[in-house]
């Protein structure tokens, strides 16, 4: 009892609510047999691309939440990630931008999805309107500057095997190392 009644000491149920509080997301990077990867045109705003993924709910894991966000978003789970545990392949952390707190986000390998599995995807239309196959640097081109360094990350992370961290101060070193410029 005496290490608890220390100076600075606050039981659990008074001290987590004094720490920052975040978001934490989750989403697989899919591939069609081209080497193309998958993305969802967002229905909330026609520009934004998303990967198949979404928000972690309460009691469940990045991986489970990946591939719960995908059934939910293509109408099914693949079998590349069904049937296997997937390289994690990129981590990324966002600090605070007002009004949003800090952001982690987790990208698996999703693998490459059959001809069958493409012509099964079935969108939901109030998240999202269309998707596509392109090269990441088709998508790099079009996508904010976050999703494009996500994209090139995941690529060096799938060619490599190593998982790569983004950031929020050293993503354009993440990058050149990963001999992007």
């Amino acid at each position: 009892m005496a290490d608890q009644t220390r100076q600075g000491w606050l039981p659990p149920e008074q001290f987590v609510p004094t720490l920052p509080h975040g978001i934490a997301y989750a989403a697989f990077v899919f591939r069609d047999s081209d080497d193309r990867v998958l993305a969802l045109h967002s229905a909330y705003d026609r520009a934004t691309l998303n990967l198949p993924g979404g928000l972690l709910d309460p009691d469940e894991d990045l991986l489970g939440c990946a591939r719960r966000e995908t059934i939910e978003e293509l109408g099914f789970l693949p079998a590349s990630v069904d049937q296997h545990t997937p390289q994690l392949l990129v981590l990324s952390f966002t600090a605070p931008q007002p009004p949003w707190p800090w952001k982690v986000g987790a990208f698996f390998d999703g693998g490459i999805l059959t001809d069958q599995e493409i012509s099964g995807i079935t969108l939901d239309p109030a998240e999202h309107t269309a998707f596509a196959f392109k090269s990441v640097k088709e998508w790099a081109a079009i996508a904010d500057e976050r999703r494009a360094q996500v994209l090139h990350a995941a690529t060096s992370a799938r060619r490599t095997g190593r998982t790569a961290y983004l950031g929020p101060t050293d993503q354009g070193t993440q990058l050149r190392a990963a001999g992007r410029p």
